[in-house]
């Protein structure tokens, strides 16, 4: 019944047929990593189910959960608005991979070679002292970089260096990135790691307007600040929540890097602030162009997009804009950039082998 369902609606569209043979692939296999894994283990075989009434069982509930889960229609009008294969494939397995509760599929990325560095990366420590954040979860040291291309030191994480400057998160293909002169902002910048490579990326000849409003993330930025002297002239932070207004005061739960302040129900660790509209703060601080806007804001990417309208239309800044954090990001994200400019170019990639890092590029 679900198989004719879509068959029905979607017949012979690219999509339907990428979709649903994805589907039938994956059903007959089961990986048993953790979900949330960051890092590939890759002692644990595939598992294959030999059993064909329960891979057609399987089929059928995946099949089942994506049509409760999206409206179809919608996600095949965002697949079509990617604008190489490459993109629509991401697509089509970032999909895939958010209807299940268990690992059934992998990205590509698991099979990288790129892993194998995440040793070297830890032995770039200059220190073992450690700052500990985040109920004992994440643990930060500090780092030298030289080795791999990069006159910068820094307090993170070996997974975080090999996401933002090994794999170059920000960064598509060469098509959209941050270039030499290009003023960026940069809204969700938790410890600065982004700020620093934004401003390493246009070589100090453009300003980095970093927004960042919980407390424990801005000490750290400040102190990734100290490191980087010479690189840092060109950062400027904006201790400010982005939105869709300004100057509206919330109160949210700190939550670590997952801080969201979206309908926040504080509870413990209460923090306050306020908020600033991108547009508003162009205008009002006189800035003569904006090249490049990247945001990773827990879910507020809309609110800030729709704060930037002015800003966009006038401007045409490159957009590297993060869809993972609610279920309909690849669905209302893609038509929002569209309808900020109908001659964005869109792509898409997934930067992590988990959920999170799913990137929306966007370039006139």
């Amino acid at each position: 019944m679900i198989r004719k369902k879509l068959s029905l609606q979607y017949n012979k569209s690219d999509f339907a047929q990428k979709l649903q043979a994805l589907i039938k692939t994956c059903a007959m296999y089961y990986y048993p990593e953790n979900i949330y894994q960051e890092v590939p283990d890759y002692s644990k075989k595939v598992k294959v189910e030999t059993s064909l009434i329960k891979r057609i069982k399987r089929e059928n509930f995946i099949k089942k959960k994506l049509c409760n889960k999206y409206n179809l229609k919608k996600l095949e009008e965002s697949y079509n608005m990617f604008e190489d294969e490459y993109s629509k494939d991401i697509f089509l397995e970032v999909v895939l991979y958010r209807l299940f509760d268990f690992a059934i599929l992998r990205f590509p990325l698991f099979y990288s070679s790129v892993f194998s560095q995440l040793s070297f990366i830890d032995s770039l420590k200059i220190s073992e002292e450690e700052i500990v954040l985040w109920q004992d979860i994440i643990h930060l040291k500090i780092y030298d970089l030289a080795k791999i291309g990069y006159d910068i030191k820094l307090w993170f994480s070996p997974g975080g260096i090999l996401i933002d400057f090994i794999l170059e998160q920000y960064k598509y293909n060469n098509l959209v990135k941050v270039e030499r002169g290009d003023n960026v902002l940069d809204c969700g910048a938790c410890y600065g790691d982004t700020a620093i490579y934004f401003a390493h990326e246009n070589q100090g000849e453009g300003t980095i307007y970093s927004f960042e409003c919980m407390d424990e993330n801005i000490d750290i930025f400040k102190k990734n600040m100290e490191l980087n002297p010479e690189i840092s002239k060109n950062i400027i932070l904006i201790d400010k929540a982005v939105s869709d207004v300004s100057n509206q005061k919330l109160t949210f739960e700190k939550n670590g890097p997952g801080t969201n302040i979206i309908n926040p129900t504080p509870q413990n660790n209460i923090q306050h602030t306020t908020t600033i509209k991108i547009d508003d703060y162009v205008k009002e601080n006189n800035i003569e162009k904006i090249d490049f806007i990247k945001m990773d804001i827990e879910g507020s990417e809309v609110k800030a997009l729709e704060g930037a309208y002015e800003t966009i239309k006038k401007y045409t800044p490159k957009l590297a804009i993060c869809a993972y954090h609610l279920d309909d990001d690849l669905i209302v994200l893609p038509k929002l950039i569209k309808s900020l400019n109908p001659k964005y170019k869109l792509y898409l990639d997934h930067n992590t082998i988990s959920r999170n890092e799913t990137v929306i590029y966007a370039k006139v």
